[in-house]
């Protein structure tokens, strides 16, 4: 039976790159020009119109030799694109910008519409067309040709945004809100709660070094059942892992000394072909993802903001856009009760979600480089109120307590002390400082 789960983290990691559009629209060009023969032997060519001699090859020699210029030109300008939003954003930004699906239509038409018209001309050249095929071939180029200029004028509108910081920040944006929704739906993916691993049970260690970047829940679902065992996570999506550390602890009656055990040689064979399976159920990499880590994309924004706040930058208006972008993704995701869900992999268990955590991830780094920008801490502080006023009570005092950091730390840092006061003062008017909070 097919991994459902994990066909999609490959779909998900593949529209991700830049070359998947263009191969599969080339490859559809490819077949319409090679296809166009067939029309031959369905059409009579006494119910088309007549065509100009060489009408066709001349169209498919100007677009042949236009779209090889045009397809050039995109792809340069989506290199600088790219290149610009890792330098005014952040690298971790740049996957997202690659992945955006205009700019990738723009280019698999150009690229589509070139090698079409090549091989248009190729395969007329053959000899084989006849008067009904060279007529499906004019009429798939005058469509290709439509194609590409619709796409040239959305092109454009893609040219003026791609690159820019706030096309980053909303690209980011949007990618959190999916994964920040599937963990307010789901905290632990579906599995259970669980402080502790169940008596007996056996700790499971991977051989990579790397960030947990996607756990299969629904394949360790499958492999304890049939064992009629347990696995309890020892790690959570976003987390660093290593060879000593355990990623899970399994519970596998077939290699304990209960009834259901197997002899020695049978338990060590077993223990090795379990193991394996769990550690295939971890997906390792060099750095985090975005498709289950609900906490990477918002310390990608923060970095964003970190940036626009350095001296060499000095942006503070896109270190408040980011700010406006995180307080809507926590407000709007922790508007759905945590654990709304039911659980779907009953013998898959976890420690408790902490979603208090996110508050510090989105915020505090930004805090401390906002020490020297008055307006920026001014902004900050009101979007840790808009957080505690929409956010449950964990959240809310998890805000209040970083709010205390926060001013601690500028008054050691030696901030300017009436910049601080205000500061204090702003705290206090938003119900951020306990004993005065407004009712």
């Amino acid at each position: 039976m097919p991994n459902f789960a994990r066909i999609k983290l490959l779909w998900m990691r593949l529209r991700q790159t830049l070359w998947w559009r263009p191969a599969l629209w080339s490859a559809a060009a490819v077949a319409a020009a090679f296809m166009s023969f067939l029309v031959d032997a369905w059409v009579p060519v006494d119910r088309l119109p007549k065509l100009a001699p060489g009408v066709v090859d001349d169209l498919l020699h100007i677009m042949a030799s236009s779209m090889l210029v045009v397809s050039t030109f995109a792809l340069s300008v989506l290199a600088s694109a790219y290149a610009s939003a890792s330098s005014a954003g952040t690298p971790r930004a740049t996957r997202l910008v690659v992945a955006e699906p205009h700019s990738q239509k723009a280019v698999a038409v150009f690229l589509a519409a070139f090698i079409f018209s090549v091989v248009g001309v190729i395969a007329l050249g053959t000899g084989r067309y006849g008067a009904s095929g060279r007529m499906a071939l004019f009429i798939c180029a005058l469509a290709v040709l439509a194609w590409v200029v619709v796409s040239f004028m959305r092109y454009i509108d893609v040219l003026s945004r791609i690159g820019l910081v706030a096309h980053t920040i909303e690209i980011v944006e949007r990618a959190t809100a999916k994964s920040l929704q599937q963990y307010a739906r789901q905290p632990l993916g579906g599995a259970l709660a669980a402080s502790e691993p169940p008596a007996g049970a056996r700790p499971v260690r991977g051989l990579q070094t790397g960030h947990v970047q996607y756990i299969d829940l629904s394949a360790l679902q499958t492999l304890v059942l049939e064992c009629d065992g347990h696995v309890h996570l020892a790690v959570q999506t976003g987390d660093l892992v290593h060879p000593a550390q355990p990623l899970a602890w399994l519970l596998d009656p077939r290699c304990g000394s209960g009834p259901q055990a197997l002899d020695g040689a049978a338990a060590q064979t077993l223990r090795r072909a379990t193991d394996a399976a769990v550690r295939k159920a971890f997906v390792i990499g060099a750095e985090r993802s975005f498709e289950q880590d609900a906490g990477f994309g918002l310390i990608v924004l923060s970095e964003i903001a970190q940036r626009a706040l350095s001296p060499a930058v000095n942006d503070p208006g896109t270190a408040i856009a980011v700010l406006g972008s995180q307080t809507r993704l926590l407000i709007d995701a922790l508007a759905t009760p945590l654990g709304a869900t039911a659980s779907v992999c009953d013998r898959v268990t976890a420690a408790a979600a902490q979603p208090e955590a996110l508050v510090a991830v989105a915020y505090e780094a930004i805090a401390r480089c906002s020490m020297s920008q008055f307006d920026v801490m001014q902004q900050w502080l009101r979007h840790l109120a808009a957080l505690v006023a929409n956010a449950p009570p964990v959240v809310q005092a998890a805000a209040i307590q970083l709010v205390q950091r926060v001013l601690a730390r500028a008054a050691r840092s030696g901030a300017d002390s009436e910049d601080l006061a205000n500061w204090q003062v702003t705290a206090t008017s938003l119900g951020l400082v306990p004993g005065l909070r407004r009712g």
